[in-house]
C-alpha cells in the first residue's frame, strides 16, 4: 500500500514519473490534467524588427493568459518509465517600452516532451530518477511595436519556428506522512543543438484523494535561450501549476 501511495503522489508536473518502493514488474499507467497559470518574461523577436523586452508577470495572468492547457501520460515496468508531457499557452499583452514606444505581443506556444528515465535510488519512501528525452519547442509570434516619437511609427513583424532540444533530467520524490509528498525536479538540455540552453525546474506538492487520485501543487520554471535568423526567443515562463492525477 504504501509504495502505491509513493508512486501515484510522486507524478512530476514536469514529465511525470510513477515510483515504486517496491518495484512491480507489472506495466503501470498514469494520467494527468493541470492548469499552467504561467507567465512570460524576456526577449522576443521576429523577422524585421529587433528583439522586444515582454513581461507577462504572474500578477497580470489573467489578462494575458488567454488559454492554456497541459497533460502528461507515463507507463512504469520496473525501474524504467516513459513519459510524454504537453503545454499548451496562447498569451497576449501589451505594454509601455523605452522612449514612449508600445509594444504589443500574441503568442502561441506548445511545450511537449518524451523521455526515459531510470530509479537510480529506491527506498520505502523516497526515490531518484535518471531521465533523458528531448523537448519539443513550436512557437507563434506576432509583434506590433508602436514608437510615436519616429518617422515611422508603427511596426508590425510575425514569426513561427519549431526546434528539438535533447536534456537530462533528475527528478526526486520524499513521502511525508499517509498522504503527502514533495517532489523536486529539474532539467537541463539544448546542449546548442538548437537552443543555446534549455532548463526546466518543479518544486511542489501532492496530496493523495485516494488510492488512485492526486492533487498536486507546484511551481514551474521554463528557460530557453533561441537564436535562428531574425527570430530570438530568450525568455522564463514560470507561474504554478494545478492538477489533477489519475493512476490505472
Amino acid at each position: 500500500m504504501k509504495s502505491s501511495l509513493l508512486r501515484l503522489a510522486s507524478i512530476s508536473i514536469l514529465s511525470p514519473v510513477l515510483h515504486a518502493a517496491t518495484i512491480s514488474d507489472d506495466w503501470e499507467f498514469t494520467t494527468a490534467l493541470y492548469a499552467p497559470l504561467m507567465g512570460l518574461e524576456g526577449d522576443v523577436g521576429v523577422a524585421g524588427l529587433a528583439p522586444a523586452k515582454v513581461d507577462m508577470s504572474f500578477s497580470d495572468i489573467l489578462d494575458d493568459l488567454d488559454a492554456g492547457l497541459s497533460g502528461s501520460f507515463e507507463a512504469r515496468k520496473g525501474p524504467w518509465s516513459i513519459t510524454a508531457d504537453a503545454i499548451w499557452l496562447k498569451m497576449s499583452a501589451s505594454q509601455q517600452g523605452p522612449a514612449s514606444s508600445y509594444i504589443r505581443l500574441s503568442q502561441d506556444q506548445v511545450t511537449a516532451s518524451l523521455s526515459a528515465a531510470y530509479e537510480i535510488y529506491g527506498s520505502e519512501s523516497s526515490s531518484l530518477d535518471l531521465a533523458a528525452g528531448v523537448m519539443l519547442n513550436s512557437i507563434d509570434a506576432d509583434l506590433d511595436l508602436f514608437t510615436p516619437r519616429l518617422p515611422v511609427q508603427a511596426r508590425s513583424g510575425s514569426g513561427s519556428q519549431e526546434w528539438l532540444d535533447p536534456f537530462l533530467a533528475l527528478r526526486f520524490r520524499q513521502e511525508i506522512g499517509a498522504c503527502w509528498t514533495f517532489f523536486a525536479n529539474g532539467a537541463y538540455g539544448g546542449f546548442e543543438v538548437s537552443s543555446d540552453e534549455y532548463w526546466q525546474a518543479v518544486v511542489g506538492l501532492g496530496y493523495r484523494l485516494s488510492e488512485s487520485t492526486t492533487l498536486a501543487l507546484a511551481y514551474r520554471v521554463i528557460s530557453v535561450d533561441y537564436h535562428q535568423g531574425g527570430f530570438v526567443y530568450d525568455t522564463e515562463t514560470s507561474g504554478p501549476n494545478i492538477g489533477l492525477i489519475i493512476r490505472f
